[in-house]
Order: structure tokens, then sequence, then C-alpha cells
């Protein structure tokens, strides 16, 4: 297993705003992001991810590429995988935002299959 893997989310997106659910538009949208964060998972020890360049990000848009990532891994494992070494505070306060709804949907979900 490699050490550590980096995604620059500017390079990728082309925007200091990124906004989109998906790359339906023909633009990278968060699901790239989320794609590749997961097709990188067993491959490294850390992923690197940096915000250099962003200026603010869709709620959405974090929901789509950091918090659907719940989905199949768990908090726990994204904690020890996932590194985000230059978030800014406002960054940092819309991923927990974002990891916190995201983790009561799957919760209401999985409620709403036992039954």
């Amino acid at each position: 297993m490699e050490k550590e893997f980096r995604v620059n989310i500017y390079q990728i997106v082309k925007t200091q705003t990124p906004e989109g659910r998906t790359s339906d538009d023909g633009e990278t949208g968060a699901d790239n992001i989320r794609e590749i964060i997961l097709s990188n998972w067993d491959k490294y020890e850390k992923i690197i991810i940096y915000f250099e360049g962003i200026v603010k990000m869709s709620r959405v848009f974090v929901d789509e590429a950091f918090a659907k990532i719940l989905e199949e891994r768990s908090l726990d494992e994204i904690n020890q995988k996932i590194y985000f070494p230059d978030a800014k505070e406002f960054i940092v306060k819309d991923l927990n935002t974002a990891l916190k709804l995201r983790k009561r949907i799957l919760n209401s979900q999985r409620e709403r299959d036992e039954i």
C-alpha cells in the first residue's frame, strides 16, 4: 500500500465555487470527487484533500463529494483515512454539518428498512 494520495479540489473542478452534485452538464461534479476518493481508498494509507483556491462549496457539493462516502465507509474509517490539512474554518464547518446530516439520513433509512 502506498503512503498517501493527494487530491486538489480546485485542480479537478476548475472553479473557486464548486456546486454541482453530478457531472451531467460536462463539468466535473462532486460525484467525480467521491469516485476519485473511493477508487483510491484501498491503495493508500492516507488520502489528503487540498482546498487551495476554493472560496465556497455548495451544500450539495459537500454532501455528494464527502458525506456520501458514509454510504460505503464508517465515520471512523473516514477520520482515519482522509486528511484536510489546509481546510479553513468554514470548510471544516461545512464538512462536519454535511457528515452529521448524511449520518442522520442513513440512520433513518436503516430504521425504515427494519420496520
